[in-house]
């Protein structure tokens, strides 16, 4: 798979599909088999309520939820019946990404921005990780979700960053899919699509290390709130879920790699500690479609998240 590219005078990183990432390609080799029935089950919409109202939750400003959402991502679970995609026991639950992001400016917030941007980026990681598996009607679900709930809610903000927006792409993408075009045309089009994400990305600061580590926690703080929904007591309750907190705590990998944190010792150092925080998560995932117990919680992504949040004290210092 072709790298999506990141290219400008002041940032050349470079976004690398899961199936490149070195230490975040912790799934991607995984036998991912046996899920196609599952997915016609769990269907293909999230509620207009879901991640849509998108984890308003945390990208509001330092991540708290301005919005009044109980700050930590946790206070949307319960506001509705149905939202999910789970199979039954999640009823209620919907996607636990708070309520309204009306006091979120996407135009002037960075954090909310690249927040936003990144839990996109998660969604397509996964769905391309599915695909690559030969597991289209998993990947679709992923792929159509961006576009039908999270990308309105910032595209109003995409003049103010200098961003010619990528809803074409993103449709291009959930075409590619539905129509189970070929492996090779896949990546061309998620290639494509990740380079226009990557050029609205620009119009944030993205050389402040501060800021990138912001939206690691929060990446990884929405992947608690959607582990928690995908696995109940061991047991998978909610496979796409399951998989979103994967696809974010990927992004949030990615991000820990950022040429931000070169610009000084102390920021290399900061980064290398936000990897390996990240890179110990890895087991809670042992495949993307699980046979048997995942005995893990989403506790533990919220605990990587406020260890994310403590570590980044230093780059204050």
């Amino acid at each position: 798979m072709a790298d999506s590219i990141h290219s400008s005078d002041k940032n050349t990183f470079r976004w690398r599909t899961v199936t490149a990432l070195g230490a975040a390609t912790w799934l991607v080799s995984t036998q991912l088999s046996g899920c196609a029935n599952l997915a016609e089950e769990q269907g293909e919409g999230e509620g207009a309520d879901g991640e849509g109202a998108v984890n308003q939750l945390l990208i509001g400003g330092e991540g708290e939820g301005k919005s009044g959402t109980g700050g930590e991502g946790e206070g949307g679970e319960g506001e509705g019946e149905g939202k999910g995609e789970g199979e039954g026991k999640g009823e209620g639950e919907g996607e636990g990404e708070g309520k309204s992001g009306a006091d979120v400016d996407f135009g002037t917030d960075d954090v909310a921005y690249l927040t936003q941007l990144g839990l996109i980026r998660g969604h397509l990681a996964v769905g391309h990780a599915l695909y690559s598996q030969k597991l289209p009607a998993l990947a679709e679900t992923h792929m159509k979700h961006p576009r039908e709930e999270i990308y309105a809610s910032v595209e109003g903000a995409f003049d103010t960053r200098g961003c010619g927006g990528f809803g074409d792409n993103l449709t291009a993408l959930t075409a590619a899919v539905t129509q189970r075009v070929s492996q090779a045309e896949v990546d061309r089009v998620y290639a494509d699509l990740t380079a226009a994400v990557a050029a609205c990305e620009q119009g944030a600061d993205i050389n402040n290390p501060k800021i990138i580590a912001k939206v690691i926690e929060n990446l990884l703080r929405t992947g608690g709130v959607e582990y928690e929904i995908g696995i109940v007591d061991g047991e998978v309750n909610n496979l796409h879920e399951y998989q979103d907190a994967w696809g974010f705590t990927q992004i949030a990998s990615v991000w820990a790699q950022s040429p931000a944190f070169s610009t000084n010792p102390k920021a290399t150092a900061v980064a290398g500690q936000l990897q390996n925080i990240i890179a110990e998560l890895a087991e809670m995932w042992p495949s993307l479609d699980p046979e048997g117990r995942v005995e893990h919680e989403g506790a533990r992504l919220f605990g990587a998240a406020a260890q994310v949040q403590v570590t980044a004290i230093n780059l204050s210092r």
